[in-house]
């Protein structure tokens, strides 16, 4: 093949200025006789179809196996395999390989789709087939090609079309992958029993007489002074520092709503505030999962009308032996003359009571005495948990004369518990130390003062004339119902309770009167199941469709490879050279594959470029670039 010149070569360059435009066509020839092959002499050599169609499909083979050893379709079986069944390493190893997807199967997708095109192209091609359609087929490595063959062949066929869906299958395998597999907890709804102390052990009290308080003092003098000691960390949450149950103080939620149920909108808010430092003890919540239960206690509130400084001929305090003390506003006939009787005439609830403390004046005969009136109440409380973290969500008021709670109880605690505290607990932390009244306030009137400031040696008194009646009465209904909880049932507070409790109901102590009775109460309990997987069969269909399609594209590929006879040249620039007059070809060149006739010219110089550089009108070939033989393109020239 050979472009003959235009005119007379020896006058090539005089003429042409006067070659018509018009005539270019019809002045370029063909000249089949210029170029011919001839084949070499002697024997032709043996087939070359077999040896390279059987290297390449073993090739292709290896290459098609290789990047099918872990197919996505067998990574979305084993995920299914997983549905339902506990995270195991074995399932968080495969959770692993399955974040890799959308980074390796559009790679794998690409080569083996890729490679499909082509050798169903060339099949075609072979047999006889259009040159759009080879071009549609043989040019589609990505849906970008895809579509740019479908707008620029301004042909919409089947085949553009279908190449399009497929290739968009590659990003869906990618991410469905990714999206294969999950994690789920299943909640179990049961009930249990969950037993609490009961509210009756107050009957066992160590101050129900002078002898018993003596005998305890030991006793609910640490677990007192340990709850308010450490009452900077525990005094606003839901459960002592020992993990019994706190009841908040009823009279704010009142008024909250008209329900029977009082609710508390955030029990782990700060603003809560609790009647005690120390809680009810409670056994048997389960250790995992969510159980909500309800438990009864009775405690004591305390609310004051004033609180003012006093000068000490006003406060009828009696014997300087203590900074502090709590009287009854009326005293029981039985008092007589004693100036320091704490017998309450009182024959119900609320009864009044006196709070004197001596000030911290210049004037040492300055108390601060507030006009305060205290009740004793019953109450059923709502008790959610967290596994072992439990705290108070919701309140009612019972009966007081209740749950074997009797008049004769009540008349008891009036005039003995009540007396015996307000007697107790105002010297707790000083008693029987030498000139009390003159080494400084007591713990508890410090904590009175400040809860978050009292801890240390000072000397001097507090001035609690300072607090509002609302803030003093809160205070003291704190300190009243810890130390009375402090006298009671202690061998239950410190936690630690036996593991059958919750089967016997009874802790058995170790000497008579001793033994601590626990009320079982119905919980309803919620437990979440281990994490087990969960399979999105929606993304599982998906990734198991495009893993099917990938698996048969990259086989029919292999097929279509074995039974094409015709070397693969489409696509390569070394097939450029096939057949071309302009760049020498090898022996037998027309049986060699794209990539084998590359290997074989590797280095021979080429260039797109004018091969008829002296003629009027160039001519652009692709020819071997050396000898002067072709020219570089010039815009301003002329090409055929």
């Amino acid at each position: 093949m050979a472009y003959r010149p235009i005119g007379d070569p020896k006058h090539a360059t005089a003429n042409a200025q006067s070659v018509p435009m018009d005539n270019i066509e019809l002045n370029t020839r063909y000249d089949a006789g210029t170029y011919s092959y001839a084949p070499p002499s002697g024997s032709p050599p043996p087939p070359q179809e077999d040896r390279d169609m059987k290297d390449g499909g073993e090739r292709d083979s290896k290459a098609a196996f290789r990047s099918s050893e872990v197919p996505a379709s067998t990574l979305a079986l084993t995920a299914a395999r997983l549905n339902g069944k506990e995270v195991s390493d074995y399932g968080s190893r495969l959770t692993e390989t399955l974040l890799l997807s959308p980074t390796i199967f559009p790679l794998i997708f690409a080569a083996l789709m890729g490679r499909f095109f082509r050798h169903l192209g060339v099949y075609l091609a072979e047999r006889g087939t259009t040159l759009g359609r080879l071009e549609q087929l043989v040019g589609c490595t990505s849906v970008f090609s895809a579509l740019e063959r479908q707008f620029c062949l301004r042909s919409w066929s089947f085949v553009g079309l279908l190449s399009i869906i497929v290739w968009l299958l590659s990003p869906v395998g990618g991410q469905s992958a990714l999206r294969l597999l999950g994690q789920e907890q299943h909640d179990v709804t049961s009930t249990g029993t969950v037993r609490y102390m009961d509210p009756m052990t107050i009957e066992n009290s160590v101050i129900d007489g002078a002898s018993d308080a003596n005998s305890g003092r030991s006793t609910y003098t640490s677990i007192f002074l340990a709850a308010l000691l450490s009452s900077s960390k525990y005094e606003a949450t839901p459960m002592d520092l020992w993990g019994n149950v706190k009841l908040p103080i009823y009279r704010y939620l009142e008024n909250s709503t008209s329900d029977e149920w009082k609710e508390i909108t955030n029990n782990t808010n700060a603003n809560v505030t609790y009647a005690s430092l120390v809680g009810v003890p409670v056994a048997g919540p389960p250790s995992d999962g969510y159980s909500t239960f309800n438990i009864k206690a009775r405690q004591f509130d305390i609310t004051c009308s004033s609180n003012k400084l006093m000068d000490q001929n006003q406060t009828d305090f009696g014997n300087m032996t203590a900074t502090w003390k709590l009287r009854p506003v009326n005293k029981s006939k039985h008092c007589g003359t004693v100036v320091d009787c704490a017998i309450p005439d009182c024959d119900g609830y609320p009864c009044g009571i006196l709070s004197k403390s001596m000030a911290n004046s210049e004037d040492e005969d300055k108390f601060s005495v507030a006009n305060c009136s205290i009740s004793f109440d019953y109450f059923e409380s709502g008790v959610r948990c967290n596994r072992s973290s439990c705290a108070v969500y919701k309140m009612k008021k019972l009966d007081l004369l209740s749950d074997g709670y009797t008049q004769d109880l009540d008349d008891f605690t009036r005039n003995n518990f009540l007396s015996n505290e307000m007697s107790i607990m105002p010297t707790l932390d000083n008693y029987n130390v030498g000139s009390a009244s003159a080494r400084g306030s007591t713990n508890m009137e410090k904590w009175m003062m400040d809860p978050t400031n009292f801890i240390g040696a000072r000397y001097d008194n507090v001035d609690l004339y300072e607090l509002s009646p609302e803030v003093f009465a809160e205070r003291l209904t704190i300190l009243y119902n810890t130390f009375f909880q402090s006298t009671y049932g202690t061998l239950a507070l410190g936690g630690h309770l036996p593991s059958n409790l919750t089967q016997t109901g009874l802790m058995v102590g170790t000497s008579y009167g001793s033994n601590i009775t626990f009320n079982g109460t119905e919980a309803n309990i919620v437990q979440e199941t281990k994490p087990i997987y969960k399979t999105n069969w929606k993304w599982f269909t998906a990734l198991l469709v495009c893993s099917l399609v990938l698996l048969a594209a990259a086989y029919a590929g292999l097929i279509l490879k074995y039974i094409t006879l015709a070397p693969d040249i489409i696509g390569y620039a070394s097939s450029l050279t096939l057949l071309n007059p302009y760049v020498p070809t090898p022996t037998g060149g027309t049986t060699l594959h794209g990539l084998e006739r590359a290997a074989i010219l590797h280095d021979l110089p080429v260039r797109i470029g004018d091969v008829c550089a002296n003629e009027p009108v160039g001519a652009i070939a692709f020819a071997k670039a050396d000898n002067g033989r072709v020219a570089r393109l010039d815009r301003r020239r002329y090409y055929i």
